[in-house]
Parts: structure tokens; sequence; C-alpha cells
């Protein structure tokens, strides 16, 4: 997987002002795998150079009143224009005039998310050649890249006799964090607060969210959780359990498959989370018999699991969904251990039974326990949506249906409606599996995973 690097030299600083910019001045090169983030033209001399010359200290100051968010807040609850998680994400505005690149950092549950763009800082004359970029990096390894840079920002501050900065009280306070007070701030963080300037209502209903919830509800209700709707959104989620509880499914023919399933080398981890879910349908599905045979309806669906109950597509819901937007359904047991399901009302046909089939995920993955079924980026989510697309339009029988090297908005319409599922999925698993090309579309994929968070 990419890494993260600062490499960096001290230099001495000429006319810097400021003791803590100018005890930290530097020459830094920021490299992201094999691309240069800091490679400049420098018009005093026209040459190519991989480094800047800059002060660590906004760079660590950044990355320390961050920390929490830049770890742990992975989702833009308000959309992705909204100025205050940009701000929290993004270096810019934190660069006190220095020519730092322009670099936007979003962390998930296993990776982190760099992406740069091209910024011509017209105060400097310097313009970064690397236009833009996006690079996942496995999130322990960028955390410790960051604490290292902070650790030897901090411990250069102190061989200077700079002292009682912003950063070195940040850090201090980071470093010196017992389990329950760090479990807090990444609580805080998550939900985009400042855990060191939190406003006592918030402090309240952060603790009110890790008393209703826990275990992996709570790891995936976090990212999707509204802290100034808090009652609302956990009542909706204990009413989602409870009715979800009361309306079990013996599904009895899919949940044999799953000792044969789960014991695969896939499903056992250290893959990428959307190949466990491709894999997981790919051999429920040559369990059950089913090949790449469509499966366009509920009744075909209730034949192919062996489970009657299901024909007519009457699963439970529950209207207090409503009051999380991003919450589409609920997985949980009663207490003989039969799965039970609830949902979010309305939808077509086809986006309740692809909202199911990411339930099947979690019974062959996490049986008895309960869980989420959120539009949240988690490693869960991905699973569970690449399951769910794969059993529903496995790829092998996508690949039996196209004739040729190229597809139009007819074609993938045709496949749509053929195996039951919405054009977007269709397009997704054409492209993440290499069927075939899509004419009219744009195939710049995300480097990380098939972003199957707004699927049907």
């Amino acid at each position: 997987m990419p890494t993260l690097e600062f490499d960096f030299e001290w230099e001495a600083a000429r006319g810097i002002k400021g003791p803590e910019l100018a005890s930290t001045w530097a020459s830094l090169m920021i490299r992201v795998n094999n691309s240069v983030l800091t490679k400049v033209l420098d018009p005093s001399d026209n040459r190519v150079r991989d480094c800047i010359h800059v002060p660590l200290y906004p760079l660590a100051e950044w990355l320390a009143t961050s920390w929490w968010f830049l770890l742990h807040e992975f989702e833009d609850r308000m959309g992705i224009s909204d100025l205050p998680f940009m701000e929290r994400h993004a270096l810019g505005p934190s660069r006190e005039g220095y020519r730092f690149p322009n670099i936007h950092v979003v962390s998930f549950d296993t990776g982190t998310r760099v992406t740069w763009k091209h910024d011509r800082l017209r105060w400097s004359g310097l313009e970064f050649l690397d236009r833009e970029g996006c690079e996942w990096i496995d999130k322990d390894g960028f955390r410790q890249t960051c604490a290292d840079l902070v650790d030897a920002v901090v411990e250069r501050l102190m061989s200077r006799g700079v002292r009682n900065t912003l950063l070195e009280e940040e850090w201090l306070a980071i470093r010196d964090a017992d389990e329950e007070e760090r479990r807090f701030c990444q609580m805080a963080g998550a939900l985009g607060l400042d855990p060191y300037s939190i406003d006592p209502l918030d402090r309240i209903r952060v603790f009110r969210i890790e008393k209703s919830l826990s275990g992996a509800v709570l790891e995936e209700a976090l990212p999707i959780l509204h802290v100034g709707r808090i009652d609302a959104e956990l009542a909706a989620i204990a009413r989602g359990l409870r009715v979800g509880r009361a309306a079990s499914i013996p599904l009895e023919r899919f949940t044999s498959l799953r000792d044969e399933v789960v014991d695969s080398p896939v499903a056992q981890g250290g893959d990428r989370p959307w190949r466990v879910g491709y894999s997981l349908a790919r051999q429920v599905r040559a369990g059950l018999g089913l090949d790449g045979t469509p499966l366009p309806t509920w009744p075909s669906l209730s034949r192919g699991l062996g489970e009657p109950r299901l024909a007519d597509g009457r699963l439970s819901r529950s209207e207090a969904f409503r009051h999380v937007g991003r919450l589409d359904g609920v997985v949980t047991s009663n207490d003989d251990g039969l799965p039970g399901f609830c949902f979010r009302p309305g939808g077509s046909s086809r986006t309740r039974r692809f909202r199911f089939c990411r339930g099947l995920a979690e019974l062959l993955l996490r049986p008895r326990s309960d869980a989420l079924l959120t539009r949240a980026r988690s490693s869960r989510q991905q699973q569970g949506r690449a399951f769910s697309a794969e059993f529903l339009a496995p790829s092998a029988g996508l690949r039996e249906c196209v004739d040729g090297h190229a597809l139009d908005e007819e074609e993938v319409a045709d496949l749509a409606s053929r195996f039951g599922v919405s054009a977007w999925v269709v397009e997704h698993q054409i492209k993440s599996h290499g069927i075939a090309r899509i004419e009219g579309r744009d195939h710049c994929g995300r480097p990380w995973a098939p972003d199957w968070s707004a699927a049907a």
C-alpha cells in the first residue's frame, strides 16, 4: 500500500519573525507513493526541485489540532461542499501564508485518503508541478508518520527554548490521554466536535451515545449520527432493532452455508473489503446452485434462497428510520438466534432487495450480532454493498450477456432490467470486474475502491 513520507532537514532562518517559525525552518519534501507533492518550479532560477523551504510549525500545528478529525471523522454529514468539514481536513486554511501544497486528508476505518489539487501560490511565485492526485495509505502508517513529524517539531522547539506553544499544549494532551479520554476524543472527533473545546451539552450527548450503543453498532453509527438530533436518532436505531427481533426469518438454506463460506481465506480478512464481498457472494451463489442466474424479483430471490416467506417482499420496516437520514436498515436476531431485519420504508422493489441482500452479508460474517446498514463508506458497509451487487448482478452472469467490448446506455438499462437492479449497480459491476467499456462515461475510478455508498 502507498505510504506517506515527510523528508526534512532543519535550516537556518533568515529574517523570519516569530520564534516558533524561525526555530522550525526546514527544507521539506512530501511524498505519497511515487508522487512528490512538494515538487515545484522556482521562477527565481527556473529550476525544478522536490522540496520547499518552510517552517514546519504550521504543518505540525495543523496535524495536532486536527488530530481527532483527521483520524476519525470520515463522513461529511452536511454534504460534499460543507465548508467546516473541508476546513477540518484541509491544510490550506492553516498554511499561514507559507508555500505548503494544497492537501486534503480523510481517514476511514482502515485507510487514509490523501488528495491534492493544483495550487499556484501567486504571492510566492512557486507553482506545484504535481497538479492533482489521490492516494490511499494505511491508516496506522499515516498516524505514525504524522506523530513522528509532530514529535520532531516539538523537540526542536524545546531544544531552542520555545515553550508553551499551542502545538505543545495540544500534543501533550493527545500524548497523555488515558484510554477513557482517548475513547471520548475519538467519538467527539468522529462527530466533528473538537474534544478540547466542546460545548457542555454536546459532551453530554457524546456520553449518551456511548451509553446507548456499543460494539460494531456504535462504530457504524458514528459516521451517520448528527449530534444535534441525537435523541431521535438513537431512538430510531433502538426501535429498528426491536422491530427486527420481533420479525425473524429462518433462512435455513442460506445460513447452512455459513461455516463453509466464512472459513475461506478471503473471508478471514487480509483483502480489500469489496473483494471480500464479491468472493462471499460467489461462494454463496455456488452453494445455492445459482451460478450466474438472475434473481430479478422477490419470488425468484425467494426460490433461490429457499425461503417462501420472502416471495411477497414484505419485510419489516420502521418509520422511525426517517429520523436518521443515512440509515437504511438493521440486522439482528431473536432469543432463538433466528435472523431478523428491519428497513427504511419506501423505495422501489429493487432498492429493497439490494438492502436485504446487504443484510445477508452480515448474517454470514457476523451471525447473532446486531448490525447497521448505512450509507457510510466503512469497510463493513463496503463488504455488504459489494456482496449485494455481486449476489444480485453476478459478474459471471453479466459476462454471459455482454457480446462486445462496449455498452451504451440502452444496453446497460436492459441488463439492469434483466437482473432487477439499478443501472448504477450494473455500471459499477461492469467497470469493477473489467467486463466491458461503457460509452459516454468517465472511467476514472476511485483509486481505493468502487464507491458503493450510493447504491440503490
